[in-house]
């Protein structure tokens, strides 16, 4: 069983390490490409505010400046982006990091290369084999949750 989840923490190292998944943030216009219509309404809003700004005698140059200052920290903050890390212990886990990360251990296909680590460790028991086959041939992959279930899941469902 510990061979098996270091073949899982190595994968997954693999796959923060390709995709710079390192919970840093950077710049990124994806945002912007694939919601653009989303930036041009908040900007006819802002310019909409401005026009309403100064046509009252209530607000003034400080709502301007305070209304400028909102939107230019927004689109800053939209165009920011943030590859959260994958991590081992996520897998079954639901809390607010599901809400961050979603359920990617769902979708997240094992590589070939680390079923067949599995496959070939002796210690694998026969159990998690004949499930990785069946998988295969349903499916055509295997997912991290896949994995895990076959591995440890029994082990849950005994203590429930």
């Amino acid at each position: 069983m510990d061979a098996i989840k270091q073949i899982l923490l190595d994968e997954i190292a693999t796959l923060n390490r390709e995709g710079q998944r390192d919970n840093l943030p950077r710049f990124s216009f994806s945002f912007l490409k694939t919601h653009p219509g989303l930036w041009a309404i908040m900007y006819l809003c802002y310019a909409l505010c401005v026009a309403l700004i100064f046509s009252t005698d209530m607000l003034g140059w400080p709502a301007f400046w305070f209304a400028t200052a909102f939107v230019v920290v927004m689109s800053v903050l939209m165009l920011m982006d943030i590859n959260p890390k994958y991590r081992f212990e996520d897998i079954d886990t639901l809390d607010l990091r599901v809400c961050y990360n979603g359920e990617w251990y769902y979708v997240q296909p094992v590589s070939q290369q680390a079923l067949d680590k599995i496959l070939d460790n002796p210690h694998t028991p026969d159990r998690v084999r004949s499930g990785i086959d069946r998988l295969m041939k349903q499916k055509g992959e295997v997912d991290f949750y896949d994995v895990y279930y076959l591995t440890w899941g029994h082990q849950q469902a005994a203590h429930v």
